[in-house]
């Protein structure tokens, strides 16, 4: 898929319960940064008071598409939750060097990797590098396909908007 202005082979898993709901009442992706950042701030499926909120979330709340929250009688409860996690992204490039520049724009949002159409003559160098910054290298040629460097594994240290957001861009396009 295109994304982050790139086209990548985005490994997901897919929140069954959340697609559910939202195919159930209609809802499709969130992409406003002010809406997801005003449900970050909500607890799921708990009444808040809508007086609680501050004047720019009381904004967002007013362009929250259909489905994401229920408001009735003062108290907004939140519905939408992240529809899917984001396992691994995969980026083709002809030069290693291209590969971690461009799979480095997934670096805040999960795990990554690039393919090469064959072996890079500075191996060692290239190996050091990837390590360093956590892409894993997997060659692809007409012989065969090998891992070369294997992708550091994901640990989100916190949630933001950015991240959701690029869940919800993910979704949108699968």
């Amino acid at each position: 898929m295109s994304v982050l202005g790139t086209e990548a082979l985005i490994c997901y898993s897919l929140n069954g319960a959340e697609h559910a709901r939202r195919v159930g009442v209609g809802a499709g992706a969130l992409s406003s940064p002010d809406v997801l950042e005003m449900l970050l701030g909500l607890p799921v499926a708990m009444p808040v008071p809508v007086r609680s909120l501050t004047e720019r979330e009381r904004v967002a709340l007013r362009a929250v598409p259909h489905g994401s929250v229920c408001v009735q009688d003062g108290q907004v409860t939140r519905h939408a939750a992240a529809p899917l996690t984001v396992d691994l992204a995969l980026v083709g490039a002809r030069t290693w060097r291209k590969g971690l520049e461009v799979a480095g724009r997934f670096a805040p949002f999960c795990a990554r990797a690039m393919v090469l159409p064959g072996r890079p003559t500075d191996l060692e160098e290239m190996r050091i590098q990837a390590d360093f910054y956590g892409v894993g290298v997997i060659v692809v040629s007409d012989q065969a396909t090998q891992v070369l460097v294997e992708p550091t594994p994901f640990h989100r240290v916190r949630h933001t908007a950015a991240g959701w957001q690029f869940v919800e861009m993910v979704y949108r396009n699968r």
